[in-house]
This record gives structure tokens, C-alpha cells and sequence, in this order.
């Protein structure tokens, strides 16, 4: 028989749904603000650009986007390699699947990911866990500077190149070297020497758990993955400046930094979905940050740059689409051959008995 909730646990998980709805409705309604914005008499000259794209342009920004799911699965992948090995296009599959959930509440994507490597590559859950903090903390260390190179120097270029090369390589460095104090048998034994944790560091969870200071000790695995990083953040701000030209908004490289780090980082932190959120959250940027007025409009955020982010949402949310059903059915088609390698195996074993 199946346990029932208690009457405080069915409350909470009332309150939960109901908070996970209403954010979710708040999401759409701020989408339809960011797509009525776009499609504003003040914005047609823009829209009407979209008929004059190039095959070139519209490519480039799907392959863009494409790219972004390709990295971030690249980035999973070299994480995970120093405790746990996954096929890359497993990884990258999966990633495809949890991007695409990533547009519903109930944080589906992360119970996606969490449900296909548990159950069907054998990843603990607490370690899944540990993974996804690694990934979590390995992103800060990439942002942060770039962040800061970009306030400060206000443009790209090779100075600011050279900036975040040598800043991003610093802050991971440092992130190395703390994780290997920690990492290891060793670092197990530093972590019991401190008062009542030696008790903690007996457990089985622990040592899952543990597993993400040894993906982060890993050189390789880290410097891989800042570098990934670093081309995820290029790829969302190119999607900007190919959205730009298209449409024919004056932007620069700064500004469509600027723009796709806002729109990668409020999808990543949304709490009910990306959808919405990151489309009115970044048209709010744009004009928070005084991204250029000739993109903004003489309305704030109610400009032109709207057209530009629901431009990239739409060929977005396609290239998304293609990915995830290309992400189930390679998973579907591994899956089953590796059932059929499992029954073959066991039928000549039975021949050869």
C-alpha cells in the first residue's frame, strides 16, 4: 500500500503547486507582454526586416542555439568523467531533453536529468546532486569575471579578451586548489578532523556527496569546462548580435554580452520556467542598463531590442524542440541496443554451455 501524506505534507505540497502554477500563468502573461511589446506599431520597420534575413542569418542563429545545448551537455560530460563515465552523446542527449523541459515549472528539466542518469546510467542521486553543484560553482567562477571585465572595460576587445583569459584562468585555478584540499582520502580525513564531522564522513552519503570536490579537483575536468563556459556565454551573446543585424538595431559587442548572460542566467534561476521570465527580464535589462537607446526606444524597455529577444525565443524554442526528440530517441535506440547486447550475450552463453 502507498503512504499517505500527512495533513501538514499534503499542505505543503498544495502550496507548492499552487505557488508553481501562478508563477508559471505570471510567466506566460510576461511573455505576452515581451511579444505584444515586439509587435508594436513603433517596432514594424524592425519586424519587417525579418522578411530580408539571409539564409546565412537565420542559419546562424540556429546554430547558435544549437551550439548552446551542445556545450552545456559538453560541460556536464567533463565534469562528471573524474568519479562517474558517461557516454558524451548520452550527456548531450539528456542535456537536450532537460533544456527543452526547462520551459515548464515544477523544475522538470532537473527531475529529467536526475530520473535518466539514476535510473539509467546508475549516478546516485546525492551525487547527481554533488554534479550539479560542480557545474553550479564552475559557472560562477567563468561569469564572474567576464562579468567584471565587461563592466569595467565597457566593450569587447582585445584588452578585454586578454582580461577574461587570464581572469576566468585565475578564478578556476583557485577553485582547483581549493577543491583538492578537500578531494581524496586526504581531504576526507581533514574534513573528520574538524570536531563532530569525523562521524559525518563515515557515512555512505557522505562519500556521494563528497564526489564533487573530486570533479572539481580534476584539472582537466575544470579548465574544460570553464572553457566551455566561456563559449556557451559567446554563443548566447552571438545570438544577439546576429538578431541585431537582422533586424537592423545599432547594438554592440557589450551590450549583446550583456544582454545574453542576463538571458542565460535568469533561465537558469527562474524557479517556474524560462519561459517568459528571461524574455521580460532581459527586455527590462536592456533598458536597465542603458543598452543602446536607438535598441531600447524611447519607451524604456518597450523597444525595438523586444523584437530582437522574441526573435531569439522563437528560433530558440525550435532548435529545442529538435534537439530533445533527437535526445529521445538516441537514448531509446542506445537503450535498446544495449538490451539486445545483453540477450545475445546470454543466448551464447547458453550455446557454448
Amino acid at each position: 500500500m502507498s503512504e499517505e501524506l500527512n495533513p501538514t505534507e499534503a499542505r505543503r505540497s498544495w502550496v507548492k503547486t499552487v505557488v508553481q502554477l501562478v508563477g508559471f500563468a505570471l510567466s506566460i502573461g510576461a511573455l505576452g507582454w515581451a511579444v505584444s511589446t515586439a509587435l508594436k506599431e513603433e517596432n514594424r520597420a524592425q519586424l519587417e526586416n525579418l522578411q530580408n534575413a539571409s539564409v546565412g542569418q537565420v542559419m546562424g542563429l540556429v546554430g547558435l542555439s544549437f551550439a548552446s545545448v551542445a556545450v552545456n551537455g559538453m560541460i556536464f560530460w567533463v565534469v562528471i568523467r573524474p568519479v562517474h563515465r558517461i557516454r558524451l552523446t548520452d550527456v548531450i542527449s539528456t542535456n537536450a531533453i532537460a533544456t527543452f523541459l526547462a520551459y515548464l515549472p515544477f523544475k522538470m528539466s532537473v527531475v529529467a536529468r536526475v530520473a535518466i542518469h539514476n535510473k539509467r546510467d546508475g549516478v546516485p542521486v546525492l551525487t547527481i546532486g554533488a554534479w550539479f553543484a560542480a557545474v553550479g560553482v564552475l559557472m560562477l567562477a567563468v561569469l564572474g569575471p567576464m562579468a567584471l571585465m565587461s563592466f569595467v572595460l565597457k566593450e569587447v576587445n582585445v584588452l578585454w579578451w586578454v582580461g577574461v583569459v587570464g581572469s576566468v584562468g585565475v578564478s578556476v585555478g583557485v577553485l582547483i586548489l581549493c577543491a583538492r584540499f578537500f578531494y581524496g582520502d586526504r581531504g576526507v580525513a581533514r574534513i573528520a578532523s574538524v570536531g563532530m564531522l569525523e562521524r559525518v564522513t563515515r557515512l555512505d552519503a557522505f562519500g556521494k556527496v563528497h564526489a564533487g570536490f573530486d570533479m572539481i579537483a580534476a584539472p582537466s575536468a575544470s579548465l574544460w569546462a570553464g572553457v566551455f563556459r566561456v563559449l556557451d556565454v559567446l554563443a548566447f551573446a552571438g545570438r544577439f548580435v546576429v538578431a541585431a543585424a537582422v533586424l537592423g538595431l545599432p547594438i554592440s559587442g557589450g551590450d549583446a554580452l550583456l544582454l545574453g548572460v542576463v538571458y542565460f542566467l535568469i533561465g537558469v534561476l527562474s524557479p517556474f520556467g524560462m519561459l517568459g521570465t528571461r524574455e521580460a527580464g532581459t527586455i527590462g535589462a536592456a533598458a536597465l542598463f542603458g543598452v543602446s537607446s536607438a535598441a531600447i526606444g524611447d519607451g524604456g524597455g518597450e523597444g525595438p531590442i523586444a523584437a530582437a529577444v522574441v526573435f531569439i525565443t522563437a528560433v530558440e524554442a525550435v532548435v529545442n524542440l529538435g534537439c530533445a526528440g533527437f535526445g529521445v530517441a538516441w537514448l531509446r535506440i542506445k537503450k535498446g541496443i544495449g538490451v539486445e547486447g545483453a540477450r545475445a550475450g546470454s543466448d551464447g552463453a547458453s550455446d557454448s554451455a
